[in-house]
């Protein structure tokens, strides 16, 4: 992967200190573009950003946000920061998960139900609503949405989670479906098995030294970002 792929591209990586979100970020990061590091856990996030100056990337910017609690206005405060302090956003990534408790949809709380809906879709969708202007003002950009296989399969037992990741592939193929004409090239990315928090905690007797670490993936998302590397209309990258 070219070192100037990504060069003069802002990314924005949601999850930024997770498993795959890190990954994402410092590929992204070594491929040129200047990543905005979203995520709830500022230590994570300052990890990632003293691995991408050690590596001698662009300058990353860390935007603490817990989207569980995050409401609409500040998703709009953020677009706003972003437009502000860079004034284009060329990519965003939604790494950003949270997996709940498996078990039957009789032993699912309420509360626990749109928690898991709110952070696994909704939050996606706020967030993308309020920066899908400056995306498209910024010239050929790029949206990738990850998945999971369970948007597929309907497993017994994923519950919250497997709903909401059914409904964010639909989202994701109205947005393309909508953003086609506008030079916004929106893919859903599902990265099967690999090396995570969240696949521990799905799979917690599997060795993960068995698994792929993210960074295979990584290098994946960061291609779908760059127009030169990237079909233009939107597709389903799955490697469950």
């Amino acid at each position: 992967m070219s070192k100037s792929m990504l060069k003069d591209h802002v990314i924005l990586v949601t999850g930024a200190g997770g498993g795959l979100g890190s990954a994402v970020s410092k590929t992204c990061a070594a491929a040129g573009a200047t990543v905005i590091l979203l995520g709830k856990t500022i230590p994570k996030l300052e990890k990632v950003y003293d691995a991408i100056m050690a590596a001698s990337g662009p300058q990353p910017a860390i935007y603490p946000l817990d989207l569980a609690g995050a409401t609409e206005n500040d998703y709009r405060d953020l677009a706003a920061t972003v437009e502000r302090e860079f004034g284009a956003l060329h990519g965003l990534v939604h790494c950003a998960a949270e997996l709940g408790a498996l078990g039957p949809v009789a032993d699912i709380s309420g509360g626990l139900w749109q928690r898991l809906l709110h952070v696994n879709l909704t939050a996606p969708f706020l967030l993308t609503r309020e920066l899908l202007g400056l995306i498209s003002k910024s010239g050929d950009s790029g949206i990738v949405l990850v998945t999971d296989s369970v948007a597929r399969t309907g497993k017994a037992y994923w519950g919250a989670y497997g709903v909401a990741k059914i409904g964010l592939e639909g989202f994701g193929r109205i947005l393309a479906d909508e953003l086609e004409s506008r030079k916004v090239r929106v893919h859903l990315y599902s990265p099967g098995p690999m090396q995570s928090p969240l696949r521990r905690r799905a799979y917690p007797a599997e060795n993960p030294t068995d698994l792929p670490l993210p960074d295979v993936h990584a290098e994946q998302i960061a291609r779908l970002l760059s127009p030169s590397e990237t079909p233009s209309h939107a597709y389903l990258v799955n490697n469950a």
